[in-house]
């Protein structure tokens, strides 16, 4: 689908979409079984984007919902879809402005067309942070002591991703592992929801 917001992108950003391309294309994904990569694909969507299979790469409604918050709550709260944590993570630009913002959104247009779309979640947890020493899978899978080869329950791979929004320090205080365990009990609640939706289809 012809997308004028990632032709613009890449005239707007020409550096960061070569530095975007390149890594993306060289992102060494994990030797898990199909299996486990859908468990933990499908969890990261019900827990950081649910409308992912539904935008170009950003959600205007969580952007209205999380303005609206903002201005009549006092209520700070996230946004971004994977695709802009995934452009936030390769271009290493972290800074909290509008114009970072604006950058990403537009960039987070142009993955689709880099990479099979199905793929993008799977690629984000390749290169996210999970905790002190703990980027990307197979160093979150060494940390908590997962086999590689093993089946992966529900239960371990909600671990996994609750540990994208608290990631673990190096000495894991309880109340850190409190907010893991909170995290998890709601991505799993929220896992079981979406995958019973029968009009509106979260995974495909």
């Amino acid at each position: 689908m012809f997308n004028p917001l990632s032709i613009l992108a890449k005239y707007l950003y020409p550096n960061e979409y070569c530095l975007i391309k390149s890594k993306l294309l060289n992102i060494y994904s994990s030797e898990m079984t199909e299996d486990k990569k859908e468990i933990l694909k499908n969890l990261l969507i019900s827990g950081e984007d649910h409308r992912f299979k539904y935008h170009l790469g950003f959600d205007i409604i969580a952007m209205f919902r999380a303005l609206r918050n903002r201005i009549f709550y006092k209520k700070i709260e996230g946004a971004s879809t994977i695709e802009q944590q995934l452009v936030r993570v390769l271009t290493n630009d972290f800074e909290k402005s509008l114009r970072r913002k604006i950058k990403e959104i537009f960039l987070a247009t142009t993955l689709r067309y880099i990479i099979p779309r199905n793929l993008i979640p799977i690629f984000y947890l390749e290169v996210a942070y999970y905790g002190t020493n703990m980027v990307g899978l197979k160093a979150v899978f060494n940390k908590l002591n997962i086999p590689m080869s093993d089946n992966l329950s529900d239960e371990k791979a909600a671990e996994i991703i609750a540990r994208i929004k608290y990631p673990e320090p190096k000495i894991l205080s309880p109340k850190t592992n409190e907010q893991i365990s909170i995290r998890k009990k709601h991505l799993l609640n929220l896992y079981k929801n979406h995958k019973n939706r029968k009009l509106i289809k979260i995974y495909g």
